[in-house]
């Protein structure tokens, strides 16, 4: 959860690019447990189902984390893509712009990265004084495969369930799976090719702001 110190066209709403959940998170820093390094899962071992959502929300902060610092780049199925710089590589003071299948950007002023859901679902729920059940039940469940998938209830429609499977390498979330979404994630420097775009973007918005 990266923020754009700056929201200067009120009223603008971005269309909700993430469906993991219906918590909308302002680009600030990563809320979520604190987080330690995280080795990559071993399905072989005989875990507690305690033990396994622990292990996973670790392994969400963790990559929370290294997106809010080195920046991230979330790639869609569809060949949209989602660029968030780190707080200190911010452009004009803006972090995050969307690009779709055709090209066409939008600069993104509140998101929520899908990397940092669980985490900042796990915030919410303390912060309310909640438990694990009612609107913030959630559960994870460790694949033979080594992924995570990660079950939360429902925001959208009472009473039902989403789940995202999440892959994991050397202890960091490089993809996810929802029912109608597929994401890779791209850490670190972003290609200057996308910086063109992205700097172009912030420049444009800024223009039209001004007009």
């Amino acid at each position: 959860m990266l923020e754009s110190d700056s929201l200067r066209a009120e009223g603008v709403i971005m269309k909700r690019i993430s469906a993991l959940a219906i918590l909308v998170l302002a680009l600030a820093g990563c809320a979520g447990p604190s987080a330690s390094p995280t080795n990559s899962p071993s399905p072989t071992e005989t875990k507690t189902e305690a033990q396994i959502l622990e292990e996973f929300l670790d392994i969400a902060a963790d990559s929370c984390a290294k997106a809010q610092t080195e920046n991230i780049v979330e790639e869609v199925a569809d060949g949209s893509k989602i660029i968030v710089l780190a707080k200190d590589n911010a452009y004009k003071d803006y972090s995050a712009v969307y690009i779709d299948p055709q090209g066409k950007t939008q600069v993104i002023y509140e998101m929520e990265l899908s990397v940092c859901a669980p985490g900042y679902l796990v915030s919410m729920m303390e912060e309310a004084g909640k438990k694990n059940e009612g609107d913030y039940e959630h559960s994870a469940k460790l694949n033979d495969d080594g992924t995570y998938t990660w079950k939360q209830k429902s925001f959208y429609e009472e009473g039902s369930y989403e789940e995202t499977k999440f892959t994991v390498e050397s202890g960091i979330i490089t993809a996810a799976k929802t029912s109608a979404y597929e994401y890779s994630f791209i850490y670190g420097p972003v290609a200057e090719a996308d910086m063109v775009v992205f700097r172009k973007a912030i420049d444009d918005e800024l223009e039209s702001l001004n007009q």
